[in-house]
This record gives C-alpha cells, structure tokens and sequence, in this order.
C-alpha cells in the first residue's frame, strides 16, 4: 500500500470544513462545547442523535440514561487510565483490556450499539479514539469499494471488521499505522482546531462513507426509476 500524502489529507479537511460552514455550522464542535462545560450526557446524545443514524430512534424510549450514566460512571477507572494516550503514540498492546473494556460496555446498551460506541468514546477522549461506521467497516457492497479513488490508488485497504472490542481495537491499530506519519506535521498546521483522531475521521468520512453513501443513493433511485418504468 502507499503511504496516504499529507497534501490529500489537509485538503480533505480543507473541503469538510467548507461544507460545514455551508450547512450553518458544525453539531461535532457544539458537541466537544458541551464535554468542555461539563454537560457530558447532553454531548453524548446530541452526537448519537445526528451520527448514530441506525440507531437514532432510541430518543425518548429506547436509550436509558440513568443507565447509561452509571454504565459511564462504573467506567470511568478505565477511561482515567487512558486519558493522556493519544492515536498516534499509543501502546496498544498496554491499554488493551481499557479500549475492550469501554466499548463492549457502550456498544451493548440499546441506542448506541456499534457505530455508537466509537461516537461516544472519541468524545471520552477525542485524542485517542477513532468514530467509525458500516461503510468504514466495509460492510457494504464490495463493487462501491473498488471505486473508491483512495482504494483505486492504494491508499486505503478494504478491510471487513467485525463489530465487536477485538476489531475495534484492530481497527484503532490501523488508523495508527496508516496515519501516523502524518501526525507530526498535521499538529503544528493552522487546521489542527481538531485532534489528529478526528482529522482521520474526517479523512475516512470523505474519502469513504460519503461517496459509497452517494454510490447508494443513485442506486436506489435508478432501481426506483426502472420499477416505475416497469408498471407503465
């Protein structure tokens, strides 16, 4: 594989950063406001509501919050364990049993489940944990893969994780080894507002859901076309 360039993935969070000023604003930033006024569940949910869309629904019925506080309370030994690690300088092989710890917790509460748990933990520590979702997953169709231009040019390799703490914590390795050599000149850049793990984020976000999400959507409504053409 080739090594991702610098210039490719400053300019993806150039182009995001455009787009959300285009939008009004960004609900991450209104997110990492209310972690840092110390309205903590208020952030948690407001990132699950608008990102976690599989399981957006659980407002108001399908997500417990008393539970879901203690259950971030009754970890919060493990969190405190991690808070100075950081994606690109981690010892994976030291803070395993945490990273496994937090997400099997999170990821087993109705509401938040997989895609969910990488959400809440990077607002945990944005400095560490990586969001990831079914299109980074590779959980979808394998041919919008191979159209992917950062696949096309070996940049990225179409992986299929599981949904459970082992791949997940594969999957943080990973971002490490693809990413890491881009941290050093990424932190003293005039973009570096954002951590490093959510400059990957993003980087994957653009590069990969948003156009397999694009790709899904011309698909469905060219099959959409074809079954109205057919009942004419």
């Amino acid at each position: 594989m080739k090594k991702i360039c610098y210039g490719d993935f400053i300019k993806t969070v150039q182009e995001l950063r455009k787009m959300e000023k285009q939008e009004g604003g960004s609900l991450y930033d209104r997110s990492v406001k209310l972690v840092d006024k110390d309205c903590k569940t208020e952030a948690y949910i407001l990132i699950l509501a608008t990102w976690n869309v599989g399981h957006a629904r659980f407002a108001g019925s399908r997500l417990n919050i008393d539970e879901f506080e203690k259950t971030i309370t009754g970890l919060q030994c493990h969190i405190d364990k991690l808070k100075k690690a950081t994606i690109e300088s981690i010892d994976f092989g030291t803070y395993e049993p945490e990273i496994k710890k937090i997400y099997t917790a999170l990821a087993s509460i109705e509401g938040i489940k997989y895609t969910g748990a990488s959400k809440v933990m990077h607002l945990i520590n944005p400095n560490l944990f990586v969001m990831w979702d079914t299109c980074i997953r590779g959980h979808r169709r394998k041919r919008n893969y191979q159209k992917l231009r950062i696949v096309k040019d070996k940049y990225w390799p179409r992986k299929w994780y599981r949904e459970n703490d082992q791949y997940y914590l594969q999957f943080l390795k990973d971002m490490q080894g693809l990413f890491g050599h881009l941290c050093p000149r990424y932190s003293k850049s005039r973009y570096s507002y954002r951590t490093f793990a959510k400059a990957i984020d993003e980087y994957n976000y653009w590069n990969i859901t948003r156009p397999i999400q694009k790709m899904e959507r011309k698909e469905k409504s060219g099959k959409a076309r074809k079954e109205r053409n057919a009942r004419m």
